[in-house]
């Protein structure tokens, strides 16, 4: 089991066990015409945030990316290079200062759509049960489950004065209890702080519903961020980043206030808790 967790780790940084059919060009080209506004995307450096910050800015829209060290990303710094619409910000979710700093450098900025994305499963070291290492626990959970509370928290004027009110909080099938933890064995405490990041959706959604806000978990599926299949391997069921995107994108359009408090797989389908 150690040895499956571990290939598990090797290429993925977020799981789901459910396959569904590919998002269609309708569905993508309707991400594409949605109207603009500001979005910020956290842990946009790599993977499924940087391509978040592709695609709005490519759409448009004011793209305020972040990341712990953005100036040391040569993929943002060409993305903000050939896109005047993109800030780049420095922002370490797990740091209270660095949060506090973010928040004072962004006081009177409007932003409509909060995309809390960074997160990790730490390559599920140590959470294989025998060889539990008890001590990253504390990590992930602040990393995965209380970084995206915490920057919501600090952001919500922001998000107040914005006229969308969509705060997004990107987890995975391998949190929720009615999925079995998407299957898979192991990664006990990648599961747990999504888990623990799915409830606190669940509660910002109750407590923000008064003020117009629409806040949703999104599932993006089993997501090439290595690109494997760039260079020709064949990884099941994964789904290219390019269109695990687009279709969040779409969900992330047309979230309605109803579907507050739910979690939704990419491709629009509802996922279980």
């Amino acid at each position: 089991m150690k040895h499956f967790v571990r290939l598990m780790g090797i290429g993925l940084v977020l799981w789901s066990c459910v396959v569904t059919p590919a998002v269609s060009s309708a569905a993508q080209a309707a991400a594409s015409d949605a109207a603009t506004g500001t979005v910020l995307v956290t842990g946009s450096s790599r993977g499924i945030g940087l391509e978040f910050a592709r695609q709005y800015a490519a759409a448009g829209w004011t793209v305020i990316a972040t990341a712990r060290k953005p100036t040391e990303s040569a993929n943002l710094r060409e993305l903000a290079r050939r896109h005047p619409n993109v800030r780049l910000e420095a922002l370490d979710v797990v740091d209270g200062v660095s949060v506090s700093a973010l928040r004072d450098r962004l006081r009177g900025v409007a932003i409509d759509v909060l995309i809390n994305n960074a997160g990790d499963t730490d390559q599920f070291r140590g959470q294989s049960l025998g060889s539990l290492d008890h001590d990253r626990f504390d990590y992930l959970m602040r990393l995965n489950a209380q970084g995206p509370l915490r920057v919501t928290e600090a952001l919500l004027p922001n998000l107040e004065a914005g006229t969308q009110k969509k705060i997004v909080a990107i987890s995975s099938l391998a949190g929720s209890l009615g999925a079995r933890g998407g299957g898979m064995p192991g990664g006990y405490w990648y599961k747990a702080s999504k888990a623990a990041l799915n409830m606190m959706v669940v509660a910002l959604a109750l407590e923000l519903q008064p003020k117009g806000f629409k806040v949703v978990a999104l599932s993006p599926g089993q997501v090439d961020t290595q690109g494997y299949a760039a260079r020709g391997m064949v990884v099941p069921g994964t789904v290219p980043v390019e269109q695990s995107v687009a279709g969040l994108r779409n969900v992330i359009d047309r979230l309605t206030r109803e579907q507050s408090g739910s979690f939704i797989r990419y491709s629009g389908d509802v996922q279980p808790w």
